[in-house]
Parts: structure tokens; C-alpha cells; sequence
């Protein structure tokens, strides 16, 4: 069956009429029930927060009529159903309601509160419920949220609301039809006199199509119709110009972003475009006339000539990654094809060839899996460190329940034997919170939120503190504390309470793994570039096989002599991140039997700066 073109674009005019208005009037519709519910939850959750608001004194001087009478006022309100006042989470204290409520409907959910459900009754009536808690009036000297004091619980009619939008989903497909209608009547006329005159038009391009350029179109309307033939009219005459005109080729040749490079049948260059030139570094003269393999690594010609003689069968080769050599000898990463050109008549008039570089694609790729390599490598860390904090959790955890169990099993123990039990689990529960702690700091260290406020601090009363307080740690196993006293004062400007935990670190470690009467030594020296930290232990040493892993989490070597000693191996990962937080540098050096040397060095530039160094502080 023949369709005429009127017929045709009426078709198709009447379907993008009814996708376009119907697509209209679907997204009029859910605009206007989206905004209407969104109008509805807004009156439901405002409702809710000013009846909370309005009862916190009702509630806490339990005003029974005033808050009746509130309730009452408000629940006059358009679309309200009932007003609920719970005290507590559970117990029913007020009820304001214009529908029947059944006991099971009277309970609040608290699996948990939830502020916002839709529901429908067993009678079929659609609600929507609010919940606000009811707070405790603020007091200045409260510290944290206000407590809840009791829960507001507002119903309101969604039934009512979505007979609105079914009214308002009726009258838009109503007068979606009708414009339908008249829009496919009025196109129906237009088109039937308007495409009277396309028939000269057609026959014109016809002739176009079997070469005939120097042809036009009588133009008898100024209408649109009379500039779509005047444009005809430029086209052709364009048309013709462009067939005839080499330089018009080149100059689209020149534009291209992408290297051209034309050969003829035996793979001899005679042509190229400007981004080829820049791309490899030639001039044109340079390469008109050579053998393409000239632009190819020795051992990835891509085009040999048995190459060639298959391309020009073929008609096409390529979409293959491979590399230009410029004129410098380096490679460009490229993507490469090529294709005969023929002439009018069918015959080969040459080939070709069409590069990109891809140098920034392939550079994003290094990146990607480089990023990806590195993916791979946290993912591995992450792992390793749940596993390490769950085994170091469950040892203590475990003990600490045997003890437990131990001291419950019989009847009538000495009370000795529940003291020395409890303060085990104490000394163990300690052990857990240290942990817990230690992988705390780690963890807000890595994301930024420890706060490192710096102030100018005087090294030697700074190790005075210290000294203070290790030697309590000093007296548990009768060793000794000695400062040598610095030869010069030394400010520095940093944390001095993230200072003193970095030294206590590095002082409980020597005095845990030496051996009791030992001796442990502080000293300071300053000089033009750095002040240094040295403390030396005479305790067991580190294996010369540990030294590169002891800053690693949960590392905790193998001593030289076979002592245990508590703790998870987090304290030289916080003391290296300390150090580094302050712009400085920790390593240790050791003699297997004859002790340590942990060494803080800054340099002397950082500890004259006065720039202030703060991360965002921990808000957990």
C-alpha cells in the first residue's frame, strides 16, 4: 500500500502529539501528587513538632485540661483525625479523635519510633501518622539531647487527599484528549496545503542524487516552504563549488584533531594533515614519498607489503593499538586504522591511514590500575587488621571469662579468693580498654579528626613531666629514671600533651622489656639543623629481623629472650604517627641482649616555625 508524505507526517505528527501531551500530562500528574503529598507530609510533620513543642509544660505539670483544650483546637484542623499524647513510649495519656480507634490501633510502635508511617485501617480508611517526642524544657546547665518526656502521635485523612488526585488525574487526561484532538485536525490542514508544492522540490533532488549540481528550484512563497527551496538553491550551489574545490579538502584535512596520512597502493606516503606533522615531528617534505614503515618501531610495521596487498581485497584493516615513531626516535602510543579510497568509477585510488594518539588514555590507564593495585593492597591491610583486632580482643576476653567461671564454680570460697579473681578481671578489662584506645587514636588519626594544637613548648620542663610520671611506671619493677641535663634551652612549637603520650610510649616499652634494677637515660641535644631525643635501655634488645616491622600495628617481634609482655604492639605505630604529625622522625637502633636506643629527631626549621597545625577536631 502507498502512503502519500502528508499521510505519512500526519502519522507521525498525531503520535509525537499523544507521546508529547501524554508524557505532559503523566509527569502534570505526578508533579502535582508528588507536591501535594509533599505538602501533606510537611502540615503532618509541622503539626506534630508544634503540638510537641506546645506540650512540654502540659506534660511536665500534667495540666490535663489545658492540654485537652489544645488538643481539641488543634485537632478542629482540616484532614486531622486524632490526636494521641503518650506518656513514656507505651502508655495512652491523651486522646482527641473524631474516628473510632481500636485498642491495638492505640498502641504506639516502639520497634523503634518511627516519625513518619502510612497506613490503612481495618476499615479501609487510608492515614498517614506523625511522631514527635515530647522533650524535657531545656535547662542551661544541661549537657547532651534533651531527654523525652512523653510522644505526640498526629493521624491525618490520606483517603481525603487522594480522591483529590483522582479528580485531578480525570480532568488532565480529559483535557489531554481533547487537545490531542484538535491538534491532529488542525495538523491535518496545514499539511494538506502546505506539501502541494514539494512535489517540484522532490523531483530537483532526485536529480541531485545522480550528480546533476548545477540544477534549481522556482521559489513562490516567502513561507517556509519558499525558504526551504531558496536554501535548495544555496545548497546546490554550494554543493558544486565544494566537488570541485581541493582547497576546501584540505582545509577540513588541516582541522581534523586526528593524524591523516594518505598512501598510495604501494604504501608511499603522499599525503598528510597538520596533526600528523605535529604529532610525529616531520615536515611534509620530509615524508612525501617514503615508504610508510618509516613511521613504525623496526619490529611493528603494521602495514609490510603482504600487509598492504590483503588491505587493498579487503578494503579496510585496523582498530588496533600500536606505536608512531616521531622524528626524535621516541614511540607515541596510537590507535590505528586504514581504509581504500576509491573513485567514482570503483577503482583504488589510494589508502588511508587514521591515527589517535592515545598517550593520555594510556596514562589514565597506568593510573587506574596503579589506583587499583593500591585498592587491592588496603583491602589486604583491612582484612589483616579485623583479624589482628579480633584476635587480640578475644585472648583477654576469653580469660577474663575463665576467671569468671572459675571463681562462680563451688560454694563458700574465701572472700580472698573473689578479690584476687576480681582484680585479675580488672587488670584484664584495663588491658581490653587500653586496646580499644590505642586502635581508637589509629583509626581517628587516619581520617583527620585529632585535633594538634600547637604552642610553643620548652623541651626540658616537657621531659621534666615526663620523667615525673615514668617514674611511677619505673618503681613497679625498682628501675631507674635519669635525665641528662640539656646544654642549652630548646622551644619547639607543638602538642605537648601528644608530645609527653609520644615519650611516655617509647618509656614504658624500655622499661617493660628490661630487666628489673635496670637503668633507662633520657638525653637532649640541640644543634644548628635538629634537636634530638634519645632514650637508652639495658633491655633485651631487637632482633636485627625486626627492626624494619616494629612501627607495623599488632607487630610485636620475637624478643631475645623469651619473656611475655602485655600489650597488642599499637604503641610505635601512635608514637611514629605522633612523630610525624609534628614534622619529625623516630627510629630505633638495638644491641640483641644489651638493650635500645629509640631516637626522635626534628628538624631545626619545623621547631622555629610558628604555623599553627590543626586537623579537624574529633567530634565522635
Amino acid at each position: 500500500m502507498y502512503f502519500r508524505l502528508w499521510q505519512k507526517l500526519l502519522v507521525i505528527v498525531v503520535l509525537i502529539l499523544i507521546g508529547v501531551i501524554g508524557g505532559l500530562t503523566f509527569f502534570t500528574y505526578q508533579a502535582t501528587r508528588e507536591a501535594m503529598f509533599e505538602e501533606f507530609h510537611i502540615r503532618g510533620r509541622e503539626l506534630a513538632k508544634a503540638i510537641a513543642s506546645e506540650s512540654m509544660n502540659y506534660y511536665q505539670n500534667q495540666d490535663v485540661e489545658g492540654f485537652t483544650t489544645l488538643l481539641q483546637s488543634l485537632g478542629e484542623a482540616e484532614g486531622v483525625l486524632a490526636i494521641l499524647a503518650y506518656s513514656g513510649k507505651t502508655d495512652l495519656w491523651m486522646e482527641s479523635s473524631i474516628i473510632e480507634l481500636a485498642p491495638s490501633e492505640l498502641v504506639l510502635s516502639t520497634s523503634p519510633v518511627q516519625p513518619h508511617r502510612e497506613l490503612t485501617l481495618p476499615n479501609g480508611l487510608k492515614i498517614t501518622e506523625f511522631v514527635r517526642p515530647v522533650p524535657i524544657p531545656f535547662h542551661p546547665q544541661q549537657v547532651g539531647p534533651p531527654e523525652t518526656q512523653g510522644w505526640i502521635r498526629v493521624i491525618l485523612d490520606r483517603q481525603s487527599l487522594e480522591a483529590r488526585l483522582t479528580i485531578v488525574l480525570w480532568r488532565t487526561l480529559g483535557i489531554s484528549v481533547l487537545t490531542m484532538v484538535l491538534g491532529s485536525g488542525l495538523v491535518f490542514v496545514l499539511l494538506r496545503q502546505s506539501l502541494k508544492v514539494v512535489t517540484p522540490l522532490t523531483k530537483a533532488t532526485q536529480q541531485v542524487a545522480t550528480g546533476q549540481l548545477e540544477i534549481s528550484v522556482p521559489v513562490h512563497s516567502n513561507d517556509e516552504l519558499g525558504q526551504l527551496a531558496t536554501g535548495f538553491n544555496q545548497m546546490t550551489a554550494r554543493l558544486y563549488q565544494t566537488t570541485v574545490s581541493k582547497e576546501y579538502l584540505d582545509s577540513i584535512l588541516k582541522s581534523m584533531l586526528d593524524c591523516l596520512v594518505v598512501l598510495d597502493t604501494k604504501g608511499i606516503i603522499q599525503s598528510m594533515n597538520r596533526s600528523a606533522e605535529q604529532l610525529l615531528g616531520f615536515q611534509r617534505d620530509e615524508l612525501i614519498g617514503q615508504y610508510i614503515g618509516i613511521l613504525f618501531p623496526s619490529n611493528q610495521n603494521l602495514l609490510p607489503p603482504e600487509r598492504i596487498s590483503q588491505l587493498l581485497k579487503d578494503g579496510s584493516y585496523g582498530h588496533v593499538e600500536s606505536c608512531y615513531r616521531t622524528k626524535q626516535g621516541t614511540l607515541v602510543p596510537i590507535f590505528f586504522s586504514a581504509a581504500t579510497m576509491k573513485g567514482a568509477n570503483g577503482t583504488i585510488q589510494g589508502i588511508a591511514c587514521l591515527a589517535q594518539d592515545i598517550t593520555e588514555r594510556k596514562k589514565a590507564q597506568a593510573a587506574l590500575e596503579k589506583a587499583n593495585d593500591r585498592l587491592r593492597e588496603l583491602d589486604q591491610s583491612r582484612s589483616q587488621f579485623f583479624a589482628d583486632i579480633s584476635h587480640e580482643l578475644r585472648t583477654p576476653l576469653t580469660v577474663i571469662r575463665g576467671e569468671a567461671e572459675v571463681t562462680l564454680r563451688g560454694k563458700d570460697k574465701p572472700i580472698l579468693d573473689y578479690k584476687t579473681s576480681l582484680e585479675r578481671i580488672v587488670q584484664l578489662t584495663e588491658e581490653v580498654n587500653k586496646l580499644v584506645s590505642d586502635l581508637l587514636f589509629l583509626a581517628r588519626s587516619e581520617t583527620g579528626t585529632i585535633q594538634i594544637t600547637k604552642t610553643e613548648v620548652d623541651l626540658e620542663n616537657l621531659l621534666q613531666d615526663v620523667l615525673q610520671e615514668a617514674a611511677i611506671l619505673a618503681q613497679k619493677k625498682h628501675s631507674m629514671i635519669t635525665l641528662i641535663d640539656p646544654p642549652a634551652p630548646s622551644r619547639i612549637y607543638g602538642d605537648p600533651q601528644r608530645l609527653k603520650q609520644l615519650l611516655l610510649i617509647l618509656l614504658d616499652n624500655a622499661i617493660k622489656y628490661s630487666d628489673p634494677n635496670s637503668h633507662v637515660q633520657m638525653s637532649l641535644n640541640v644543634d644548628s639543623q635538629y634537636a634530638t631525643i634519645e632514650i637508652v635501655d639495658q633491655g633485651q634488645g631487637i632482633a636485627e629481623q625486626d627492626l624494619p616491622h616494629i612501627f607495623d600495628r599488632f607487630y610485636r617481634g620475637h624478643r631475645v629472650k623469651d619473656h611475655t609482655q602485655p600489650g597488642a604492639g599499637l604503641g610505635l605505630a601512635i608514637a611514629k604517627w605522633i612523630t610525624e604529625a609534628h614534622g619529625g622522625h623516630i627510629s630505633f637502633s638495638s644491641r640483641p641482649g644489651k638493650g635500645s636506643t629509640a631516637t626522635i629527631r626534628f628538624a631545626q626549621q619545623s621547631l622555629t616555625s610558628e604555623i599553627q597545625y590543626e586537623t579537624t577536631p574529633h567530634r565522635g
